[in-house]
Order: C-alpha cells, then structure tokens, then sequence
C-alpha cells in the first residue's frame, strides 16, 4: 500500500474507532454512572494501539459530544451524527470527521466563527431547519434553581473548554512564571489572586515538570483557590478543612499560614487522606495532620479552631465544562439530597469553631439551593454566627459576606463562599 492508502486507512480506521467507543462511552455514564473521563483513561490504558494524538482525537470528540448532547439528541441516535455535529461545534477539522456524515459539504460548517454558529450550521448541513440556543445545552430543570439570569456570556464560557489554573506555593509567583518560561510554558499571573497562574500553553505534560515534583505548583482551578483566599488564615492558627478530599485547598490553607500553626484535613474516604499526606510530605508540609471523619463524630475537640474550612460536597455543577456528561446525570432530587447533607455538615463542623473564629462554607456549584438557601439556613439555626464581609478574590471590592462565582467572571469554574463569624472573643 502506497504512502496515500496508508493515510487513507487511518483515517478510516479512527472514524471507525470513534463510531464504536461512543456508544461503549454512553453505556458507562449513563447506565454504570462512571465518568466519562476516567473510562476513557481505562480504554486507552488497555488499548496500546491508541496513541497519543488519536487519544486526543476520541477525547476531544466525545467530550464534544456530550458538551451539546442537549442539541444532538433531538434529533438522532446516530453515533455518527453526535461525532460530527461534535466535531462542527468543537472546530475539529480532523479530516476523520468528514467521515461520520458521508456527504459533501461538510467543511463548510468550519468557515463560522463560534461553536453555536458551527452547530447551527451543521444541522443546517443536515437537513434540519432549527436553530440551537445555549439554553439548550443544559436540563430545564435547572432554572428555578439558579440565583442569576444565564445570559448569552454565561453558555458561551460554559460551552469552552476550561483553562489550566496552577497555584504557586513557597515560591513567588513572578519567579515560577519566569522558570515556566524557561521549560517552554507561558503562564500568566491574575491580578489579585497572587498565587494563581493561567497556563496559556496547550498539552504541556505538567507531572514531569520539576516546579511540580516538588510540590511548588500545584493543579488548582481559580475558583477553587478563591476559597481558600477567603479563608485568609493567619500563621500560627489552628484550622480544620472538614471536606479535605485530596487536599488542595488544605496545601492551600498552610501555605497561606507559611507552614506555621497546625491543618486537620478530614474526610470519609482514607484514599483522599493518603493523597493528601504524600501531597503534603512532597510540598515539606510539616502542619498538616489527617483525620477520618464520618460528617457527625468530631475529629477535633469542640470550640478549638481558628478556623473550619466546610468545602462541602455538591452537585459538581460549577464543573460542568470540565465534566459535561454530568448535567445529564444529575437530578433535581440528587441535588434536594445533597442540600440536606450539607446542612448536616455544617450544623456538625461548627460545632468546632471557637468564640470569635470563622467558619467559611464553600461548594462548586451554582444552584441557590446548595448555596445562599443552605447560608439562610444556617445563619437562622445558628444564632451565635452572623455573615462576615472579605474582600472578594477576583476583583479586591468588599462582599456582603458571600459570593457565587461563575465560569464568565474569570473564565475559571464556578463556586459559592460563604464567611461567618462565630460571635465572642477568642
């Protein structure tokens, strides 16, 4: 076979591959509840055939897919449609693409400058004479629940992908900007949260990077460093991140403290402790302790902390572009289950909070009900705390003691913070 068949072949053999994993994809999420993400990690893990820029090529597609899979459905249950209308709407011109719709005028479509218009002109392509909103690109359900009006901005940025956000730590964040310059990596500072960097060069392979062997970037989403900016711990405290998880926000917390004082990091699953303990001991983190907690027995004694972090677990909406198959998982009575939860966190975690400290109360989700109803909530149960103003993150200007971010505010994810004040003197 001459060099043309063999580039001919392949491209048939991805087309081909592509139209076969998605259905195998779909299974996993929407009937074995998995994450899109991780099961791909699993096919190409098992599959050495697939190399890096065809694993690209799948992951990009489908998560494509499922990022206008609110569009797509309408109208076909096609494998092949879904990939190409995917394709359009992500502007990839892999010449595989052109396979899934065996029609003439397909490249058309990429000749239009944002993804709705390529969509619209894709199923324009098709035959079918609606035109899509960004509206359509999530449940109905969910507008009740929202706090803001989703405007045109708002499922633009949603519909992008998400950028790389890293979090400097011992280190001052001009003096890792120029040593990422120096390994080919061009990341720029935000304006006021010092220590986050957005990385403006794509598929760098950041596990490799020494800054990051040796615990002084750590992978953190703006939003999600926004949390801990509004903490504002001070050196020397005592502080217990009760929903640690794998521990960024705590790393966060002692890094702010300069390593003085004393972190607890709870959580229900010892897989998250152990993360955070090897992160920790690669970041020469010395004041940070771990703890099992169940979300009712205390791991610290009442009325000890500084300071309590509740990073509460949530719906996950405010990470809707990083996981877009999830916003056709979720349902209105997951989210009503988890607004109960986090209420009982919050009643339990504030017990350790001492007279005169802070509880600040987080999620990443933009629903009212796991945010600014769970704030009422607790402020009418919890007579001895009221509402604390700080400066919000992103823009230095003075909150009224919370605020919700939104994937269009800083191109980041979305998250609510809430900051009380336990009333008393310390």
């Amino acid at each position: 076979m001459n060099e043309t068949g063999l580039k001919d072949s392949w491209i048939q053999t991805r087309a081909a591959m592509a139209q076969s994993l998605l259905p195998r994809v779909f299974q996993a999420v929407f009937q074995e509840k998995q994450p899109a993400d991780q099961y791909l990690k699993k096919v190409f893990r098992q599959d050495r055939r697939i190399g890096g820029r065809d694993r690209r090529f799948y992951a990009d597609l489908i998560f494509g897919v499922f990022r206008w899979y609110g569009v797509l459905r309408r109208y076909s249950s096609d494998p092949a449609f879904y990939l190409a209308g995917a394709a359009a709407a992500e502007n990839i011109t892999d010449p595989s693409a052109a396979l899934f719709l065996k029609k003439p005028g397909f490249d058309d479509v990429f000749h239009f400058e944002t993804p709705l218009e390529r969509l619209n002109a894709f199923l324009h392509f098709a035959g079918i004479s609606e035109s899509a909103a960004g509206k359509d690109c999530v449940p109905d359900w969910i507008f009740p629940h929202l706090d803001f009006f989703p405007d045109e901005a708002f499922f633009r940025v949603l519909q992008s992908r998400s950028p790389l956000w890293l979090r400097v730590q011992r280190r001052a964040a001009d003096e890792m900007t120029g040593w990422l310059k120096g390994q080919g990596v061009d990341a720029v500072p935000h304006p006021f949260a010092a220590d986050a960097l957005r990385v403006l060069s794509e598929r760098i392979n950041l596990p490799e990077l020494e800054a990051v062997k040796k615990g002084w970037l750590e992978v953190q989403d703006l939003s999600s460093q926004c949390i801990g900016l509004a903490c504002a711990p001070e050196p020397g405290q005592i502080w217990w991140d009760a929903c640690a998880g794998g521990g960024g926000k705590t790393l966060q917390l002692a890094s702010l403290m300069d390593g003085k004082g004393m972190i607890t990091g709870s959580d229900v699953r010892e897989n998250k402790l152990e993360e955070l303990r090897r992160r920790a001991k690669c970041a020469s983190f010395s004041n940070i302790r771990t703890r099992v907690w169940d979300g009712v027995h205390l791991p610290v004694a009442e009325n000890s902390c500084d300071g309590v972090l509740v990073d509460a677990p949530c719906s996950s909406s405010g990470r809707w572009r990083r996981n877009p198959e999830s916003r056709w998982i979720l349902t209105e009575e997951r989210v009503s289950e988890l607004a109960a939860l986090q209420k009982q966190i919050l009643d339990s975690a504030s017990k350790a909070v001492k007279s005169g400290g802070v509880l600040v109360y987080a999620t990443c989700s933009m629903f009212k009900d796991e945010n600014r109803l769970n704030m009422e909530y607790f402020l009418s149960s919890h007579p001895e705390f009221q509402p604390e103003k700080f400066d919000h993150p992103l823009t230095g200007q003075e909150t009224d003691g919370s605020v919700q971010i939104l994937p269009h505010d800083a191109d980041c994810d979305a998250a609510f913070i809430a900051r009380f004040r336990k009333k008393g003197s310390s």
